[in-house]
């Protein structure tokens, strides 16, 4: 695709060396993807997103153990104050119980009815799993969006600058030009006060588009968490207006489909649907076949030094005083809450999809208007500053084809950043990672 920079884009470079020269140390160069991949690496939200979706992950590790038996192991030690030993006539002492005395006790376990209620606690982990990372994705294009938006924000500043320096410079001329027809006797004094007035006005709004570039580029800074004082060289991007990816109800439909969030809420809500599920397994009785075996240590002749059994246990919770019942209630509760937000969100997502749909729409439709009149504008100041230097046309018809045409050069500037931001947008809105124009 043919590439085509505006005035402001062109000149950036030159611009933010000579501010790396001025600030006494180079200029650190990125390209859009650089500046998106350096917001995604080191954003501390997305730490904290990692390790959410890390606990989340061994929750559900944890609780898959549940569904293996329990294996238990138990040692006891005992020293009494004296053995205890029976005198049996002919037969002598007999200890029956040895002063220093232990056990050693292994059990297993295997939950039975508890199957059931371990496979829903591992698919609500799954879920809240789920939830998690979708929300690390959500944040994830969030961010990437917004280093992208600044990333064109600094462009559209240096550009702005740099249509005031061209602008300036053109007066330059102009006033040169000027002052040879005032001393041929031409033009008067006035005519180029005017000159002086507007180039000084001019020269003051470069200053100020300057500065406003320069803050733009140590927000950027910021956001890409580089060390203060870091100056950035940032690669031009093509501002040929991309086509829109989809109509408005494909847009629509793919938000209501990709969202992250959407995804988010719907994993949030199936978890809550199922901790109504475990809320009610609390009615049932729990049952597990035990398995023991004991070995008895110098216990004499009150104990088999070796036992063993096999059984099965039920543990039934028969009367809480309606406390089961509250936390089933509750938990419908946030199974509805979880629900309608997911519902709402939805809706939610359509009207912002339609509306982000629109703002590009509107931006591309203002480009094109901004691109008639930029051409107008650069043919008018070609008359003006021909019928000029002939002696043919006033400084207040030049000074009018000069402001003309800078305005047209700035909105022009303006409104291409501008539709690449809201193109942007529109991929975030849907649930794509914002890519710069040169991968589009």
């Amino acid at each position: 695709m043919m590439r085509r920079a505006s005035l402001g884009a062109a000149l950036v470079a030159a611009s933010l060396a000579s501010a790396a020269v001025a600030g006494g140390a180079p200029a650190r160069r990125l390209t859009l993807a650089d500046a998106i991949d350096l917001a995604l690496s080191g954003n501390p939200q997305l730490a904290i997103d990692a390790d959410s979706v890390v606990a989340a992950e061994a929750r559900t590790r944890a609780d898959q153990a549940l569904r293996g038996p329990l294996v238990a192991a138990r040692a006891s030690v005992v020293v009494w104050n004296r053995a205890i030993v029976a005198e049996l006539g002919d037969l002598g002492p007999i200890a029956i119980r040895d002063r220093v005395t232990g056990s050693l006790d292994l059990s297993v376990a295997q939950p039975l009815s508890g199957a059931l209620v371990i496979g829903r606690l591992v698919d609500r982990d799954r879920a809240v799993t789920e939830a998690s990372r979708a929300q690390r994705a959500g944040h994830r294009i969030e961010i990437a969006y917004r280093a992208a938006e600044t990333y064109l924000g600094v462009l559209q500043a240096g550009a702005l600058a740099q249509v005031a320096a061209a602008t300036q410079h053109q007066l330059d001329g102009d006033l040169q030009r000027a002052r040879q027809l005032l001393a041929a006797g031409t033009l008067q004094r006035v005519d180029v006060l005017r000159l002086e007035v507007e180039r000084a006005r001019v020269e003051q709004q470069r200053l100020q588009a300057e500065t406003t570039a320069l803050s733009a580029r140590r927000r950027l800074a910021l956001l890409l968490g580089l060390p203060d004082g870091t100056e950035l060289a940032l690669a031009d991007v093509d501002t040929t207006p991309p086509e829109l990816a989809w109509t408005e109800d494909q847009a629509v439909a793919r938000a209501r489909g990709d969202r992250a969030e959407l995804r988010a809420a719907e994993a949030g809500a199936r978890a809550a649907d199922l901790g109504v599920a475990l809320a009610r397994s609390s009615y049932y009785p729990s049952i597990a076949v035990v398995a023991q075996y004991s070995r008895a240590i110098h216990a004499g002749l009150l104990s088999s030094p070796d036992t063993a059994y096999v059984g099965v246990t039920l543990d039934w919770n028969l009367w809480d005083w309606g406390k089961r019942a509250a936390e089933v209630e509750a938990g419908r509760a946030a199974e509805r809450q979880a629900r309608r937000a997911q519902a709402a969100l939805g809706d939610q997502i359509a009207v912002d999809t339609r509306a982000r749909w629109q703002d590009a729409r509107l931006a591309r439709t203002t480009l094109e208007v901004a691109g008639r009149r930029l051409a107008a504008a650069a043919e008018a100041r070609r008359i003006q500053a021909a019928r000029f230097a002939q002696g043919a046309a006033t400084t207040i018809e030049v000074l009018d084809a000069e402001t003309a045409l800078a305005g047209a050069q700035a909105e022009d500037a303006i409104g291409r950043y501008q539709y690449l931001v809201a193109w942007m947008g529109l991929s975030r809105e849907v649930g794509s990672l914002p890519l710069g124009p040169e991968a589009r």
